[in-house]
């Protein structure tokens, strides 16, 4: 079970940020950062195809991160460095839905 908090920082222009215990995540956080707060649902959506067996596998490509999903990982490629993280597709999805909840509340 990966370990994580989502906090609110900023005070001008508050946002969520994730942080994981494991800093193997770090583009994780970067990636919710950066396109979840334009692109939510459709993260979510995607997540959930692939998860819940809809499709095989997905996508989604936002303005600097892709997923590459699978049933059991996802692939999160930073398009700009080239770098990328593995994590377990449920946790991503259970994150990304805690985050865009948060983002919602602000």
């Amino acid at each position: 079970m990966l370990r994580y908090k989502i906090e609110i920082e900023g005070k001008a222009n508050p946002l969520p940020v994730v942080t994981f215990a494991d800093s193997q995540y770090e583009l994780a956080a970067t990636f919710l950062l950066a396109e979840a707060r334009n692109f939510g649902s459709a993260i979510v959506d995607a997540l959930e195809e692939v998860a819940e067996g809809t499709k095989e596998r997905g996508k989604f490509a936002g303005n600097v991160f892709s997923l590459e999903i699978t049933p059991e990982t996802t692939m999160i490629c930073d398009d700009i460095s080239g770098k990328e993280c593995e994590i377990e597709t449920a946790a991503l999805k259970e994150i990304a839905e805690e985050y865009v909840a948060a983002y919602q509340r602000l």
